[in-house]
């Protein structure tokens, strides 16, 4: 080969340099000429061959065994920095060594690229960070789904003999104040449990394909008004559908919530940016590479970033912690980033969340893209004042003796007939010994003998014209597919009032 400098052969020095060997391998001069390399070398460098890297006269290795002047001497793994050919630098881990060779002193090296493998580390450390915060969110979120079940419970017999406690009491009576005070405390302890719920991703949604787009369109208006003159909010969002399956108000929670984080992290004012658009993560290289827990598919990325104070390592750790707040006390109840971690589990996403101290926050989502196409309308029905009842059959059924007490006083003052079993066994007996007929089924998801999807599966085959409606406050595993039900069955989410299920009883029924 002739590259132009001088006591060159690279035949001579090939045992010293492996091709195959995946560390940088060559022979130098004291004063850093290039004298051989391998391949691995020369694309370290930044050269496309070894012949490229040893035709480069502007190639120097600085020796670090020794000067011009130093005698036979070794190094063992000298850890620094090494300046590609473009400028780039990578970290390096070197060894060298000086030889005698025909009268003349030459150094003999071998590189290794550190930058890959701390990478790679790095990569491992992440994923097991998120496995961990994993596996802690679902331990948490299922002690806290197996309260909610029987805080609901009782949530419904308190919020609803309140109520009809009230309707007999004159409207001036000196109890009707008192008695509103216990309704509006009910009322917020239920608004916490829906909050747990979702936490655990056991809440009661109502999925439909949507565009992301569209939901950041639709709290455009309120986040403007929450975020005041002091915030700057950027909205981009891109050319193409962003449809997902999900429930819209969760969604509609998402982005309020992140934006009033933000908020609260710029008390001094700054910039809030909010951004929708579809993205592929593929199996190597870009966005795969900066988020190797996401699987390779295309996705709807929703990210939420401002220019706050930031957090420091041992609270970015803990955000998505339920009841972790670093707020003052009555300022916040630490349900916020906890409830947002919820919904994209629930959707089968995956959240990230990088921050610094001074630097901002930056929260990035990522939810699988739908196939079919978006929804015209949400899936909500308008909320409608109930009706009187048409003289329907209606089996109650539910573990809380209580909450049937209540459901069959409610329904009764409303016109239906009702029929009421302890348990799903006795519902089964009382369906089989009733002669007249059954119309709906009012029965507890979450019950000890089976479950009410299972019950209902059983007495639809013995009355098939018979309508079905679940009650719920956690659905458990029972309903763990808030698409899946038992045959016709619609959900009504514990506590209830007596408006909203007389509502869910009259939708159920048509």
């Amino acid at each position: 080969m002739s590259s132009g400098r001088s006591s060159r052969d690279p035949v001579e020095h090939s045992p010293l340099i492996a091709a195959c060997s995946p560390a940088g391998l060559y022979v130098a001069s004291l004063d850093g000429e290039l004298i051989d390399c391998n391949e691995a070398l020369a694309g370290l460098l930044g050269y496309g061959s070894r012949a490229e890297a040893l035709a480069a006269r502007e190639l120097t290795l600085p020796c670090v065994a020794g000067g011009a002047g130093a005698g036979p001497s070794g190094t063992s793994g000298i850890e620094g920095v090494l300046m590609r050919r473009d400028g780039s630098v990578a970290r390096v881990l070197r060894t060298e060594a000086v030889i005698e060779e025909r009268g003349a002193r030459r150094v003999v090296g071998a590189i290794v690229d550190l930058s890959a493998s701390r990478c790679t580390e790095d990569r491992r450390r992440d994923l097991s960070e998120e496995l961990r915060q994993a596996q802690k969110m679902e331990a948490v979120g299922r002690l806290a789904g197996g309260i909610a079940h029987d805080y609901n419970n009782l949530l419904a017999i308190i919020l609803n003999y309140t109520s009809l406690v009230m309707e007999e009491l004159d409207e001036q009576s000196p109890a009707q104040k008192d008695l509103a005070e216990i309704q509006r405390a009910a009322q917020r302890a239920a608004s916490l449990t829906r909050q747990l719920l979702t936490v655990s991703r056991r809440g009661l949604a109502q999925p439909v394909v949507l565009d992301l787009r569209d939901v950041v369109r639709g709290v455009e208006g309120a986040l403007r008004a929450a975020m005041g003159d002091a915030v700057d909010l950027a909205i981009g969002l891109g050319p193409v559908g962003c449809r997902v399956l999900s429930d819209a108000g969760q969604l509609e929670q998402v982005v309020m919530s992140l934006a009033q984080n933000a908020r609260d992290a710029m008390p001094g004012g700054g910039r809030l940016s909010i951004e929708a658009r579809a993205v592929r993560v593929g199996a190597a290289g870009g966005l795969h590479d900066a988020h190797p827990a996401i699987p390779p598919g295309r996705y709807a990325r929703l990210v939420v970033s401002d220019t706050g104070t930031g957090m420091s390592d041992d609270v970015r750790t803990r955000a998505f912690e339920p009841f972790f707040t670093t707020k003052p006390r009555g300022k916040g109840t630490g349900l916020g980033l906890a409830t947002v971690y919820g919904i994209v589990k629930q959707w089968r996403g995956h959240i990230e969340l990088a921050s610094r101290p001074g630097e901002g926050t930056r929260v990035e989502i990522y939810l699988p893209l739908a196939a079919r196409q978006a929804s015209s309308r949400r899936g909500r029905a308008a909320g409608a004042a109930p009706r009187p009842g048409a003289g329907g059959t209606v089996l109650v059924t539910d573990d809380e003796d209580a909450v049937v007490a209540l459901a069959c006083r409610i329904l009764s003052q409303h016109g239906y007939t009702t029929l009421t079993a302890r348990g799903p066994r006795e519902a089964v007996r009382v369906c089989e010994e009733q002669r007249g007929r059954v119309d709906l089924l009012l029965t507890d998801v979450l019950m000890p003998e089976m479950s009410g999807r299972e019950l209902a599966e059983r007495l639809v085959k013995l009355r098939p014209e018979m309508k079905v409606l679940l009650m719920s406050g956690y659905t458990g595993d029972a309903l763990d597919d808030p698409r899946a039900a038992a045959p016709r069955a619609a959900v009504l989410a514990k506590p209830f009032t007596a408006e909203s299920l007389l509502r869910a009883v009259r939708r159920a029924l048509r």
